[in-house]
């Protein structure tokens, strides 16, 4: 994938003007149109995920902090990048290192991490939806299912594009529909 995006934009020239004589006029309009609302969506899209993050890391701060857990900001920190990694995440970390404390005999500390871990999964699933589909103009059920059945479906990048495709059908519909209207009033 990065060879053929290195590739790409080492020709990106010679592929557009390619583009430009054998695609129709108004292929070429749609594809404008999601080229642009694709590049607008990314950068919603990672203020998002960011929010998330800067959310998660201040609840594990917090409650490391509190639940007394050495190093409190710095595994929070290390903890809040990898929970952006859906198949790593939050529970990657924190639910082996809850069982190697209990298997250890660190008892207390064990149960205190699945709380911690619990208390932070709670907050980001009912914070995810509502933040990415605030971003994306999706009410967050749809958001959910979209996030849950495009990660089933197609992975990482599932996880991701389908909401943002559903965005850009839904917001393509009322633009059209909007369109019709005005058209009808004149």
């Amino acid at each position: 994938m990065i060879f053929s995006s290195i590739f790409v934009v080492m020709d990106y020239e010679r592929i557009a003007s390619f583009a430009a004589a054998n695609i129709p006029a108004s292929a070429q309009k749609v594809l404008n149109n999601i080229r642009v609302y694709l590049t607008d969506t990314l950068f919603v899209v990672i203020r998002s995920y960011v929010l998330i993050m800067l959310l998660t890391f201040a609840e594990l701060s917090i409650l490391f902090s509190l639940f007394g857990i050495e190093n409190a900001v710095l595994k929070a920190a290390v903890i809040a990048l990898l929970d952006i990694m859906p198949i790593l995440g939050t529970g990657g970390i924190m639910i082996p290192w809850a069982v190697i404390s209990l298997v250890l005999g660190y008892t207390g500390l064990g149960i205190r991490l699945f709380l911690i871990y619990g208390i932070v999964t709670v907050v980001r699933n009912y914070v995810e939806p509502k933040i990415v589909g605030t971003q994306l103009g999706l009410h967050p059920i749809i958001t959910l299912v979209s996030m849950f059945i495009g990660l089933r479906l197609f992975g990482f990048w599932g996880l991701f594009g389908l909401p943002v495709g559903i965005s850009f059908l839904w917001k393509e519909h009322v633009a059209k529909k909007t369109t019709e209207e005005a058209g009808k009033i004149e």
